[in-house]
């Protein structure tokens, strides 16, 4: 009798081991979600989807190019509202003609009386640091003590920068009250020693006298000399330190500075 062939266990276990894998595998392809197919334009719809994105782009850079436009147009609309830098008047605190101003500072004996000089140094420093660097100043003092009826911080107009800044603080700081109270020699040197000067501010106590000298000086002549003298139309400003600018106008120091600035379309202030 023939003899039957035995089965071959490792065979069966190793078809066993296929099939579920392969079971596996099906089972995972069906439970896992798969996302839509990749896109895959033709041509035709490909050339439609870019000349779509490239005029999308073009709108946004013609939105950008009307912003910018517009903030150029609106630029030139506030550079239009600033004055040129010869042109006039400007406002910074009192009203100037120009921007070259020369600031005459009374320093005469009697500026001690009532904290006088202390308050005119502190506010031609604040007045200072108020004007831009496109203004030019100088500042001259009368008189300077017993040597002369005046003394000049350059000589010249100076703008004001930082550094000159600097410079006229220390001048002012410097400013010491001695003598009596030269204006008409102050007033005519400046007229004739500044050119193209556009304001002058004066800024005094009392009454103007000879230097080295308690004798009073003629008011009326000063301002009929200095009429002559400004022929460059300087507008002449002047500022009244002490009390009696404001109890007593009928002064001769009341008088003299208002009628010196209303001569010369300044400003006066008595305080």
């Amino acid at each position: 009798m023939r003899r039957r062939r035995p089965i071959e266990v490792f065979s069966i276990s190793f078809l066993d081991l296929i099939c579920g894998a392969l079971g596996a595998v099906i089972i995972l392809y069906v439970a896992i979600p798969k996302g839509p197919p990749p896109k895959v334009f033709e041509p035709d719809r490909l050339s439609e989807f870019l000349s779509k994105d490239l005029e999308a782009s073009r709108d946004e850079v013609r939105t950008l190019k009307a912003q910018l436009a517009q903030a150029k147009l609106e630029k030139l609309e506030a550079d239009k509202k600033i004055p040129p830098a010869e042109a006039g008047p400007f406002d910074v605190g009192f009203q100037f003609k120009g921007r070259k101003i020369v600031f005459l500072v009374d320093t005469s004996y009697s500026m001690t009386e009532e904290d006088r000089m202390g308050q005119v140094k502190a506010g031609l420093k604040m007045l200072l640091t108020s004007l831009p660097s496109t203004h030019e100043v100088d500042i001259v003092q009368f008189p300077f003590g017993e040597v002369a009826p005046f003394k000049s911080l350059w000589g010249a107009t100076r703008a004001t920068t930082s550094v000159n800044k600097s410079d006229a603080f220390d001048f002012i700081y410097r400013m010491r009250p001695d003598g009596g109270t030269p204006t008409r020699d102050a007033l005519l040197f400046v007229l004739q020693n500044y050119p193209g000067l556009s304001d002058i501010v004066v800024l005094s106590d009392g009454s103007p006298t000879l230097h080295n000298s308690n004798q009073k000086d003629d008011i009326y002549d000063i301002l009929e000399a200095v009429r002559r003298r400004n022929t460059g139309a300087v507008r002449i400003s002047s500022i009244g330190v002490g009390s009696e600018f404001t109890t007593d106008k009928q002064s001769d120091r009341y008088k003299f500075l208002s009628l010196l600035s209303s001569d010369h379309k300044g400003f006066f202030v008595g305080f």
